[in-house]
């Protein structure tokens, strides 16, 4: 009785996996069918446009030896080199205007005057242009040329009455 009732048993869980296997696929087919699914997720045309455009890279590799060569050579400004106080209002005051970060300001004379005096210009222009502590390169501008830093730093001193 025992076997009788393992083959019942085991006749009717085959066949009930069986019935879940085909309504499984039966599903899938249906699905496929009622949605006509196909290589484009189901989209339209217009809506696989939309969705390249919205998904499409915000930059792209430039590959032009010139434009490689321009960057390199610090780029084109398009006009004239600024003036000292140009490039202070511009770059430098967000700082020495008031003494962010350790900064000195401007209108510290004495403090320009010692930094002028044991540093000589030529140091000041050199951590003008490359950096210095907390002051990033160029200000944070690479695109100021070297001259460009020079009449930063003079702006700077004649302000500060160093000069």
């Amino acid at each position: 009785m025992t076997a009788n009732s393992d083959q019942t048993f085991f006749r009717a869980f085959t066949i009930v996996l069986g019935a879940l296997f085909l309504i499984t696929i039966v599903a899938i087919f249906g699905a496929r069918m009622i949605t006509n699914w196909n290589a484009n997720d189901g989209m339209r045309p217009e809506q696989l446009t939309r969705v390249k455009s919205r998904t499409e890279p915000v930059y792209a590799v430039n590959t032009d030896p010139n434009a490689t060569s321009l960057a390199a050579a610090g780029g084109d400004s398009g006009g004239e080199p600024m003036s000292g106080s140009e490039v202070y209002n511009n770059v430098c005051s967000a700082c020495h205007a008031s003494g962010v970060a350790g900064a000195p300001k401007t209108s510290d004379t004495a403090a320009w005057k010692k930094r002028l005096s044991e540093q000589g210009k030529d140091t000041l222009y050199e951590r003008a242009i490359n950096g210095y502590k907390g002051m990033p390169a160029k200000g944070g501008n690479p695109d100021l040329s070297e001259e460009e830093m020079h009449k930063a730093v003079d702006h700077i001193l004649g302000e500060s009455g160093a000069a």
